[in-house]
């Protein structure tokens, strides 16, 4: 494996044909994400059975839309300094209020319009109306976004449809659900209950108020998803870069999965070849340390979305060969990452050319990537679930193998199994990671392997 940090790829017209998204595959993307914004709950289910049967081995991200606003009024222009009186319906706001979800909007607060590009502050909020003075004016257009950055956003973030859609993705046994403007924990508590235990829950940071509760809602989840896009309009641009790298370091030192997203490669949705500005910005994210790097309109909308990912993935393989990471988990939880971060270590001081790690939940994996070693991990499991679940993790090759009782048995099983696979050549040396105690008991011993 040639490339660590791993790519999703979002389907839409573009690339949702067996062929389209066998093409993906091929060009590196690992997973899919299926954005409910733009399905039906029927036509998510019928995107999950194309992705199944075009590349049953890929991994799938459901991605929740939750109560994303937008404006449905008449296209008009907003000078500086005028008053202005909208209606919930026109802002979206009305699905909102009056169900279980409840705006607290005061004056004084910002209401930003046309995807932030235009700054009103909130002057009187009567009954089903909102009256502002524009600030930074423009042309506000219908069906861009609205967003009240000031305002907490309480009780059921979950529409009916979000309901139904996270009610197909565990029928359908999807690996990954995300959950959109997150604000604690207890919002992405409310998902993983609604899901089951098997999928991961990743928690979209699109909202300032979901900075006051990262570690709760990192604790509460499988991982985080740095989404610029509305975070970009709820905080100042400029300070994008640093949450970024917050969020990647916070994720990482916690054990939990890093996905870095929106407008990495937006020009490519109809150029050929990406700016040097979004090289720049993917090889950030790969510095950062992210776990993945996620294409949208890119892969769902562009031109060639096949040239899209093969785009990342040079980029990504570029960055990786200048950096390297720091055992940030090992430092912060030294006794969990007792033996995964000796086998990280273990494996950078004798240049080994992969660790292998057998693992029946993925448990013993999740850990060896989040000490973020220099060499691959390939993790054996018997279970075709918990081996699409890790294909989100940084550095980690899953493989489906058969596990026996007996490690003296399952060693050899499945260094045969990688063998065979074209992971291993003669002389490689490998770091071996397994439970002598039970093959379902955490990692407790290690070894070393030649390849003859």
């Amino acid at each position: 494996m040639d490339r660590r940090t791993k790519i999703v790829a979002t389907l839409g017209p573009a690339s949702a044909s067996d062929e389209g998204v066998r093409r993906l595959v091929e060009a590196g993307a690992s997973v899919f994400r299926l954005n409910c914004s733009h399905l039906t709950t029927e036509g998510l289910r019928s995107s999950i059975q194309l992705v199944r049967r075009a590349a049953p081995d890929a991994g799938i991200l459901v991605d929740v839309q939750g109560p994303k606003m937008r404006y449905v009024g008449v296209d008009q222009e907003l000078a500086d300094g005028a008053e202005v009186e909208f209606s919930f319906r026109e802002l979206g706001l009305e699905d909102l209020v009056g169900s279980t979800t409840e705006l607290s909007v005061q004056p004084g607060q910002r209401l930003l319009l046309h995807d932030g590009r235009i700054t009103s502050h909130v002057l009187a909020v009567g009954a089903d109306t909102l009256r502002v003075r524009i600030v930074d004016g423009g042309s506000l257009k219908r069906g861009k976004g609205v967003n009240l950055p000031d305002t907490k956003i309480s009780g059921d973030l979950l529409s009916v449809k979000d309901r139904a859609d996270i009610a197909v993705a565990r029928e359908e046994s999807v690996e990954v659900v995300a959950v959109s403007f997150v604000q604690s924990a207890n919002d992405v508590t409310q998902v993983r209950a609604l899901l089951g235990p098997r999928g991961l829950v990743i928690a979209k940071i699109e909202r300032p108020q979901a900075l006051d509760d990262l570690d709760g809602i990192l604790e509460a989840g499988d991982g985080v998803m740095a989404a610029r896009g509305d975070l970009g309009v709820e905080i100042p641009y400029e300070d994008v870069p640093p949450v970024q790298r917050r969020l990647a370091r916070r994720a990482i030192q916690l054990g939990k999965i890093a996905i870095c997203a929106t407008e990495m490669l937006e020009s490519m949705i109809s150029s050929s070849r990406p700016t040097r500005a979004e090289v720049a910005d993917v090889s950030a994210a790969v510095r950062d340390g992210f776990d993945a790097v996620m294409l949208s309109g890119e892969t769902a909308v562009g031109d060639d979305p096949v040239g899209a990912v093969r785009a990342m993935a040079r980029i990504c393989r570029g960055a990786e060969a200048d950096v390297s990471l720091p055992n940030l988990f090992a430092d912060a939880n030294p006794a969990t990452a007792a033996v995964t971060a000796a086998a990280s270590a273990l494996a950078k001081r004798i240049d080994a050319d992969a660790i292998l790690a057998l693992t029946y939940t993925g448990y013993s994996a999740r850990l060896l990537a989040a000490c973020r070693p220099s060499a691959p991990i390939l993790a054996v499991t018997p279970d075709v679930g918990t081996a699409r679940t890790l294909l989100l993790l940084r550095g980690v090759v899953p493989l489906v193998v058969e596990r026996p009782g007996r490690i003296e048995d399952a060693i050899p099983l499945a260094l045969e199994a990688v063998r065979r696979r074209g992971y291993l050549s003669s002389g490689d040396h490998v770091v071996v990671c397994a439970s002598r105690m039970s093959p379902r008991s955490d990692a407790d011993t290690l070894w070393l392997h030649a390849e003859p």
